[in-house]
């Protein structure tokens, strides 16, 4: 009496030759290239370009664009999912002892939108600084837009997007961010 094989062994089989198959392709190389290079760009090429005053915490998730001139003082806490983008002529400063929370969006460009500028992709790109002050809190998930200052002591509300100078000392938070209080 022939004895059946229980199924997952034929199925095991076939895995086993899938990623055995997968492993020694080109696409599979390809990718693992591509990936790496992804992680250099992304988390390893910029901390060689920033600009630091001293210590700074910035965590692996954070994107950074144009490090070069990004200025950071000393004791920068920058925490998980952040994009902090500087523009290729404009610069983002942070004094010292500031705190930006997860998930903090900081753009010193944004695309033009002239209609005869032809499609948006192209469109000339509109730079202006920002400027973090010392002992700055900046909430979870808030937009901090080109051009705008933050002034020392100040904080800014989670979810908040900035579009306008912030003064010293005082709290602000809602879309787009107004004054909430004074510390």
């Amino acid at each position: 009496m022939d004895k059946q094989k229980p199924w997952y062994i034929e199925k095991s089989k076939m895995i086993f030759t899938e990623i055995i198959g997968g492993i020694f392709s080109f696409a599979f190389i390809k990718a693992i290239c591509s990936s790496f290079a992804y992680f250099l760009h992304e988390r390893v090429i910029w901390r060689k370009r920033i600009h630091h005053a001293g210590s700074y915490r910035i965590h692996a998730r954070t994107s950074i664009r144009n490090a070069q001139n990004i200025y950071l003082g000393e004791n920068v806490r920058i925490t998980m999912d952040c994009c902090i983008w500087a523009g290729e002529n404009s610069r983002i400063t942070f004094g010292d002892n500031v705190l930006v929370g997860p998930g903090v969006k900081m753009m010193s460009t944004n695309h033009g939108t002239d209609r005869d500028g032809g499609p948006m992709v192209y469109q000339t790109r509109v730079e202006a600084d920002i400027n973090i002050g010392t002992d700055v809190w900046i909430g979870s998930n808030a937009v901090i837009l080109k051009g705008v200052t933050i002034g020392d002591g100040a904080i800014v509300a989670a979810g908040a997007v900035v579009t306008k100078d912030v003064q010293p000392y005082t709290i602000v938070g809602g879309v787009p961010a107004k004054f909430i209080k004074n510390r």
